[in-house]
């Protein structure tokens, strides 16, 4: 599918971890998913327990963003604070017989119909989420963004950030945070 190429936010990372420390349980385990991996939406959406490789400290991601549509893989280093963070939702995850690591748990009108199934689509949750951290909004893809820039803040090479993204060709640009980041666990 072609992308349609929009500016987008790129919250600082002050942001995230206020946004972070909002969500709950799952939630949580979630957002640090997609900061880690700089996944997108429907690579964490789609993930299985059966793409966490525990011994090698590694998560197979699934994508569609190629040329001719075919789903392909990468895998990805798992780093100690989401293996620790995976391993905690392992663990007390409600539901443990579904293969998907993130699943639908709300029970309101809405969600009735979806519960206990993984995620399409997380309609509302960043905007929630930024709204009770009282930050502005931002989504997904802005975590995946703010991911690109920590690593580029931190010096690591264009190839480097291509490669973490899972790009085919090099980033176009990347929006900065002022200072040099690295990823860290805020209290």
């Amino acid at each position: 599918m072609p992308e349609i190429r929009q500016p987008r936010y790129v919250p600082p990372e002050d942001d995230f971890w206020k946004v972070y420390k909002a969500a709950e349980g799952q939630d949580k385990v979630m957002l640090l998913t997609f900061l880690h991996l700089a996944a997108r939406p429907g690579e964490v959406f789609r993930m299985e327990w059966s793409d966490v490789d525990w011994g090698n400290s590694r998560i197979r991601l699934w994508t569609r963003k190629r040329k001719d549509g075919a789903y392909e893989y990468d895998w990805l280093p798992m780093n100690q604070e989401l293996r620790t963070a995976l391993r905690w939702w392992w663990e007390h995850r409600p539901i443990k017989n579904m293969p998907h690591v993130f699943l639908c748990l709300e029970k309101t009108a809405f969600t009735r119909d979806h519960y206990g199934k993984p995620f399409m689509i997380r309609f509302q949750f960043m905007r929630r989420l930024c709204d009770k951290a009282n930050v502005p909004r931002f989504g997904f893809h802005g975590i995946r963004h703010l991911s690109a820039s920590i690593l580029f803040n931190a010096g690591y090479d264009l190839g480097v950030i291509q490669a973490v993204l899972r790009h085919r060709s090099p980033p176009k640009h990347y929006r900065t945070v002022s200072e040099k980041h690295r990823f860290g666990t805020r209290s």
